[in-house]
């Protein structure tokens, strides 16, 4: 066969044309490839840093199921030398949040066990299968005191832009626990109980975590639950209770961008 032919037959030498042709495009269409996946690969969402501890962990402090399930503990972090008031939030296995895990110890002393998932230095703990909670106040604690009630600290009306996040998933249960390809599984989670959060990120790329309630102080209805995963735009009061930042919001005011 001619060598000026270029009909390829496999049993026959390549014609010098398509061989020529062949590896100079080979090696361009392999580093396109691996360009373009390079690209796509940095345009993904930072599945984020959260943990999921494998070990089961106790804690001990006072309990409250209002506006959503959480132990309020005290906690020495970062090697601080005076102990401070932390917050963490209850859930349970699965969507589910702590709240029939809890009840009846609201506002008493207990103990609390279960395996603790966190993100920028945020807790929250799943409540295990057995013996999940239990009062400890028939003992009381020479901290119970301190542990009374929460310091509230109104802080204004604010608006603020990010996402509604389900906190379980976020800190550590899913990866990637945020955007569109989590929305049905985080509205699953905060439909089932889990605490609604509501993310936003500054110039910098700092997280600010902001507990979602209603204008009340109260859990929030199903109507957040179009608006989860998102990227909206919220006003509300905002106040600080202990470490917890909490966004008293309507509903009906959140705005998608």
């Amino acid at each position: 066969m001619s060598e000026t032919n270029d009909f390829y037959v496999g049993y026959l030498r390549m014609p010098t044309g398509l061989n020529r042709f062949i590896r100079w495009t080979a090696p361009m269409l392999i580093a396109a490839a691996l360009a373009t996946a390079w690209s796509l690969s940095r345009s993904q969402n930072n599945p984020g840093d959260g943990v999921w501890h494998d070990d089961a962990e106790s804690l001990v402090g006072r309990l409250s199921t209002y506006p959503y399930p959480h132990i309020r503990i005290l906690s020495t972090q970062h090697g601080d030398a005076v102990q401070s008031i932390e917050t963490v939030l209850l859930v349970s296995e699965g969507k589910h949040g702590g709240g029939e895990r809890v009840a009846g110890l609201d506002g008493r002393i207990a103990r609390v066990r279960g395996t603790i998932l966190e993100r920028d230095g945020r807790r929250l703990l799943e409540l295990s299968e057995t013996d999940a909670a239990k009062a400890e106040d028939a003992t009381p604690s020479p901290d119970a005191a301190r542990l009374a009630a929460p310091h509230v600290v109104a802080m204004g009306s604010v608006t603020l832009q990010g996402e509604i996040i389900d906190p379980k998933c976020y800190s550590g249960a899913m990866k990637p626990g945020e955007g569109k390809a989590h929305k049905e599984c985080a509205t699953l989670c905060i439909a089932g109980g889990i605490p609604p959060m509501f993310v936003t990120r500054n110039a910098a790329g700092k997280r600010n975590y902001y507990l979602l309630t209603d204008p009340n102080g109260r859990a929030l209805d199903d109507r957040i639950l179009p608006f989860v995963a998102d990227a909206v735009q919220v006003t509300g009061e905002l106040e600080r209770r202990d470490d917890l930042l909490v966004l008293r919001i309507n509903p009906a005011d959140i705005r998608r961008l």
